[in-house]
């Protein structure tokens, strides 16, 4: 059981570890509530950011809003195989005044209206295609970088880690930090922009009680990495682009003709272009849905693409020169001794380390990628690396031209190309509450990215547990080795220092 409340910011409590949930159906529920409301209790409150949501771990979740007067009691409904979080509430009044025993009596059922997406484009915006905007940004129909397959990965398995968190919209619908926290996760995911650390962590595993506490813009308009990023935690882009975007520009000391910008609202991203005073923008593509868990999203693989595309800043900066020739094994040994932040910061003050950065597999060492099953998903080939080929119009998944079946010249209707796959089967476009957790209890089949690392062929692993040399109780289990392997954690992923949720190792080598 957990409690939230809040009174200006946010506290928590939890139940004892093992100790007997208390239901809203018994007294003891509401002579606890009553105290808190009175300020007689006697827990120990932790202050933290934002909310708690409900985790499979958890029976209740009681969130005490002072702020706007009422009380929240989430729980899971439905059956086994069928379990969705439900939402019933009261007002604090009703609690303090009632003459009942209990609270059950008092709550009344959130019913979740159906999403409303406005994808309508509002004010003067004006509705184009995303390849033009791909163009317009300067990022080229090639092939996906080497650095993709992990990036595609590294996405599902923060949407699977943190999956409480985007299954309950409410709360970051509600709550602009925790909606923050979620979407600057993804933008650096994106941007290949956090340090990874060849260590493991006292923070694994991720447990209920783990917050997405990194830090995370305070405001909704802000740059990064060259692109001014439009949050919107509804789905009302082109309302959120035509006023906050317009207002961030006109306030800002920039005087670019052309901005080039990226809107983004959990469920959806957008593309958008203000260029002397007119607004260009993209139809909302789906970012965050009931299968992110599994499957990568088109619209991460937009923005991977942005952001790790081999344009490299082909303005004038593609001009830069250090002054001195540093030969290419020189510079490859000097970028990979820097810290981790510093080369980040690097790669965004020049274009020459950019490069390098994102042709490449930085901060993680001894890795190869042979298979590229996950952007490209037609042979998995990255070779030749000038093929030419073309991306799918739903998914976004990009393909050879021979593998898809068209001619290596081909220019007309390249355009409205889809793959195979999702000719079959479209993809997810939806985000419902608690539809990543019903999904994956589901299917329960994730893809890792298979590697060369050590010589040896592997799968790059998600670790969601505490490595065996910090679990003693293995010991006593005859079939392991008598003394567990010294880590199985291998690398651990930090947003500007603290744990982003992801650590990584590899299953058994094997030839």
């Amino acid at each position: 059981m957990e409690i939230n409340t809040v009174i200006g910011k946010w506290y928590r409590w939890f139940h004892p570890p093992r100790g007997q949930s208390s239901s809203p159906d018994t007294p003891t529920t509401l002579d606890t509530i009553r105290k808190i409301l009175s300020r007689s209790d006697t827990l120990k409150w932790d202050s933290v950011p934002f909310p708690t949501p409900l985790h499979i771990e958890l029976d209740y979740v009681y969130t005490i809003d002072e702020d706007a007067g009422h009380f929240t009691v989430t729980r899971w409904t439905g059956t086994n195989r069928t379990l969705y979080p439900g939402t019933c509430r009261a007002t604090l009044d009703s609690i303090r005044e009632t003459s009942l025993e209990t609270i059950e009596s008092l709550l009344e059922e959130v019913v979740e209206l159906p999403e409303h997406n406005d994808h309508s484009m509002s004010g003067s915006n004006d509705e184009v295609k995303v390849q033009y905007l791909l163009e317009s940004f300067q990022i080229n129909c090639s092939i996906p970088a080497q650095l993709n397959e992990l990036q595609f990965q590294l996405f599902t398995d923060f949407v699977f880690i943190w999956r409480f968190y985007f299954d309950n919209a409410p709360t970051w619908e509600n709550s602009f930090p925790t909606f923050a926290a979620l979407a600057i996760g993804l933008l650096r995911i994106a941007a290949w922009d956090f340090e990874v650390r060849n260590t493991d962590t006292e923070d694994l595993p991720t447990t209920f009680s783990s917050l997405p506490d990194w830090k995370a813009p305070v405001h909704d308009a802000f740059w990064f990495h060259g692109y001014l990023i439009v949050s919107c935690n509804t789905d009302q882009i082109g309302t959120a682009v035509a006023t906050k975007a317009n207002d961030f520009v006109s306030r800002s000391n920039s005087h670019a003709k052309t901005v080039h910008g990226i809107a983004i609202s959990i469920r959806h991203t957008a593309l958008f272009e203000i260029r002397n005073g007119d607004i260009f923008q993209s139809p909302p593509i789906p970012l965050v849905t009931n299968t992110s868990a599994l499957h990568c999203s088109p619209g991460f693989r937009i923005l991977a693409y942005i952001f790790t595309s081999n344009c490299y800043g082909s303005s004038a900066d593609s001009r830069e020169s250090w002054g001195v020739t540093i030969p290419t094994e020189l510079f490859d040994m000097i970028l990979k001794t820097c810290a981790p932040r510093d080369l980040v910061s690097m790669a965004q003050a020049s274009s020459l380390v950019e490069k390098w950065y994102y042709s490449s597999i930085p901060q993680i060492c001894g890795i190869s990628i042979h298979n590229f099953a996950l952007p490209i998903p037609c042979c998995g080939k990255r070779r030749p690396s000038n093929a030419s080929g073309v991306y799918c119009s739903l998914c976004y998944v990009w393909s050879h031209m021979e593998c898809a079946g068209l001619s290596p010249n081909a220019s007309s209707g390249i355009d409205e190309y889809i793959c195979s796959d999702c000719q079959e089967t479209r993809p997810c476009t939806f985000l419902e509450t608690g539809g990543i957790c019903q999904t994956y209890r589901t299917k329960r089949v994730r893809k890792a990215c298979s590697a060369v690392h050590g010589g040896k062929s592997t799968d790059f692993l998600l670790r969601d547990s505490k490595p065996s040399y910090r679990r003693p109780e293995l010991w006593l289990i005859r079939t392991l080795p008598r003394q567990p392997p010294a880590s199985n954690v291998e690398y651990t992923i930090f947003f500007s220092g603290v744990f982003s949720g992801l650590g990584y190792g590899f299953d058994e080598q094997h030839d």
